[in-house]
Order: C-alpha cells, then sequence, then structure tokens
C-alpha cells in the first residue's frame, strides 16, 4: 500500500485475502482507506462456485462490475445473468447471492457502500480453526455485521445450479 496525502494505492497482490477452493475474494480497497464510505473487492469465481449462501445485508448495498466470465446473481429469488462489462446493483434489505453455473473462470469487482464488512471477511479464517467454518458460526459472524445468511440456501443452490461454497 502506499499512502498519499489525498488517499491510497493498493496494488496487485496487495490487501487481505480469503481464499476457498472455487472462490478468492480480495479487499482490493480496504474501508479504511476510504474513511469507510466503501471497500472494493476482487472476486474470482471458478465453475461451479457459489460466492455465499443467500444472504440480506441491513447495513450496506452491494455493486458489481463482470470483468470477464459470466456470473449469475439470485436477487429476491429472481436469477439475473451477467456477462462480461455488466454490472449489477443488490440493495441492503434484498437477499440475494453470486454463482458461476457456467464453464469458465469469472471474475468480478465488489464495491460495498459503506465499507462495513472489511472485519467480517478478516475473520472468517479464525472460525474455521484450520479447516472451513462451520456454517453456525459463519452464521452467528454475518449477524454481528447486520447480516442474515441462509445455510438453508446451500442445498437447493446445489441441486438447481450446481453450485458449492467449498
Amino acid at each position: 500500500m502506499t499512502l498519499r496525502s489525498q488517499g491510497a494505492l493498493y496494488g496487485p497482490g496487495e490487501g487481505f485475502v480469503l481464499p476457498r477452493p472455487k472462490v478468492t475474494e480480495r479487499l482490493a480497497l480496504p474501508a479504511s482507506a476510504t474513511g469507510g464510505g466503501l471497500t472494493i473487492m476482487e472476486i474470482t469465481v471458478e465453475p461451479g462456485g457459489l460466492v455465499a449462501p443467500e444472504h440480506t445485508h441491513t447495513r450496506e448495498d452491494e455493486s458489481a462490475y463482470v470483468i470477464e466470465g459470466e456470473l449469475t446473481l439470485k436477487l429476491g429469488g429472481e436469477l439475473l445473468t451477467a456477462g462480461a462489462d455488466s454490472a449489477l446493483f443488490a440493495p441492503r434489505g434484498t437477499p440475494h447471492t453470486f454463482f458461476n453455473a457456467g464453464t469458465t473462470t469469472a471474475r468480478m469487482v465488489l464495491v460495498v457502500t459503506p465499507g462495513n464488512l472489511d472485519e467480517y471477511f478478516k475473520g472468517i479464517p479464525a472460525l474455521g480453526a484450520g479447516g472451513p467454518p462451520p456454517r453456525h458460526r459463519v452464521a452467528e459472524h454475518a449477524a454481528e455485521y447486520g447480516m442474515a445468511l441462509r445455510p438453508e440456501s446451500l442445498a437447493e443452490l446445489a441441486e438447481r445450479h450446481g453450485v458449492t461454497l467449498v
């Protein structure tokens, strides 16, 4: 990170990374660099990858720009497919999730406004003690940040779309 008098620069490979088998999430520009106004994440989703169970934010909105590949956004029960150069918006209070039901890797830039979730992402590895964290612990952790996860959506998403968290 390079600090500037009027901001910050985070270069390639900098920022917290939360790797999972089919999804890699990188805090490319954390809220601490934006005065809490927003967080920018780069998310890579392999075929069959699910970014998160269906969930609802009470404190922030999510906007995404698909850089490459194709992603599906389940938004309030509706499925929206977004290819490269598409932009998506998931407002707070609306259940949603992102996944890759395609055959090629997808990448997106996700903007969280305001930037309230950095510590949520950084706290996930500690929930699993070296392995995948138990779903109930992740749900409890999410609730501390004003999110309601629907772990029961995992089975439906796997059955209907062939996507998983692991």
